[in-house]
């Protein structure tokens, strides 16, 4: 520790005066320390209830989407033998009818698969009856509440693009509710229904080959060098990632983010207001030992640092308290769960954290900016009155 640290160090928290120095230092540090945690927070709730929806996206539309003109079946093969594949799942779609007993109607995407690879592949929470021989359909909870269906009831699908081409009259099949998924986000649950492969054959007329690939990856795999060798093999497909698919989705919460992080930073800056006050009125309580340290060969860098470090020593101690509650709080919170939610409707049963190392460093370098800031500005406001009656005593 060099000659200005160990001054400033002693006169910032050796003081014995009592009084507003004592009371505005604490208040500079508890308002950074309270800052700093609750930047950590909302970042730490963003990034758990993001990850939340990562994983129900992915589990919904799989890692990477492959789509094109090409011969499907002919290249479904070498697709699987890609190192890194772990599943895929062939499919087509179209905007369809949906009709109950009722008369209740619903316009919906069919998705055409095999139903037999849906619980393999798809994480969306079904319950799928495998024992019915009637073709069977898989609908969203929003769906099924709207339309009042339950698993079991029968409802006539058509889709009006593909004609019947002697009577001009879209196709009618009867097939059962075989389960109803809940994914919760993205209007999943309202927007798509998985019908059996055989159906969509009969019912979509008009579609010869498949629509694309739904591609299941392995967790060690690297998304971006399986879909470069993806590309190697189709060259002019339509190759999309989840991320491609929902990047105004991520986009925005990357926005919401960085705006949580811009207003809970005034919090920090109010407490270096504090600081700034702190380090002025110490200074000018410590004007005499400023004065000695002038006469003894202090120049006014040599000044002008020991106010700095000042402020800098007292604003570590604040973003060190906040950012550790902040830690621990949230490993508390991923550990045990204490704030729970209704699962219903925020697709978890607690509220998630989750912290990157990157966030902490992002935190860090916004705290540790404003405090190295206010204290340059104490610094000069008061480095200018120290010097005069510096002089003052020497003559």
């Amino acid at each position: 520790m060099n000659f200005t640290s160990k001054i400033a160090k002693n006169f910032m928290f050796t003081r014995k005066e009592a009084g507003p120095t004592r009371i505005t230092g604490l208040i500079a540090i508890l308002g950074i320390a309270v800052g700093t945690m609750a930047m950590v927070l909302s970042v730490s709730v963003l990034n758990g209830f993001e990850s939340r929806i990562v994983d129900r996206v992915i589990g919904f539309e799989g890692d990477i989407k492959l789509r094109g003109n090409f011969k499907y079946d002919d290249n479904l093969e070498p697709l699987t033998n890609i190192s890194g594949v772990d599943q895929i799942v062939p499919y087509v779609d179209r905007v369809g009818l949906m009709i109950a007993n009722d008369k209740s109607t619903r316009m919906i995407t069919f998705k055409s698969i095999d139903l037999n690879k849906i619980e393999n592949f798809y994480d969306i929470n079904i319950d799928v009856i495998n024992s019915h021989d009637h073709p069977k359909i898989i609908i969203g909870k929003t769906t099924a509440r709207r339309m009042n269906l339950r698993v079991g009831d029968e409802v006539k699908i058509m889709s009006p693009l593909d004609q019947n081409t002697i009577l001009g009259l879209p196709r009618q099949f009867r097939v059962i509710v075989g389960g109803i998924f809940n994914v919760q986000v993205l209007d999943f649950n309202d927007k798509i229904a998985f019908i059996e492969k055989d159906v969509g054959k009969r019912l979509f007329l008009r579609k010869n080959e498949y629509d694309g690939i739904d591609i299941r990856i392995k967790k060690e795999s690297s998304l971006s060098k399986i879909k470069s060798e993806i590309y190697t093999l189709f060259p002019d497909s339509d190759l999309q990632t989840w991320k491609d698919l929902h990047s105004n989705l991520f986009s925005a919460m990357k926005l919401e983010r960085i705006g949580s992080l811009i207003v809970l930073s005034l919090i920090v800056l109010v407490g270096c207001f504090n600081l700034s006050t702190t380090l002025m009125l110490i200074t000018i309580q410590k004007i005499k030992q400023y004065g000695i340290l002038s006469t003894l060969g202090a120049t006014k860098n040599m000044i002008r640092n020991i106010i700095i470090k000042q402020g800098v020593f007292t604003g570590t101690i604040g973003i060190s308290i906040g950012i550790t509650l902040g830690l621990v709080f949230v490993i508390i919170q991923s550990i045990f769960g204490l704030i729970k939610l209704p699962g219903d409707i925020y697709f978890t049963s607690y509220l998630p954290m989750v912290f990157y190392f990157y966030d902490f460093l992002l935190i860090l370098l916004i705290s540790f900016t404003m405090v190295l800031f206010s204290s340059m500005v104490a610094a000069k406001r008061t480095n200018l009155a120290t010097l005069k009656n510096s002089l003052t005593l020497e003559k």
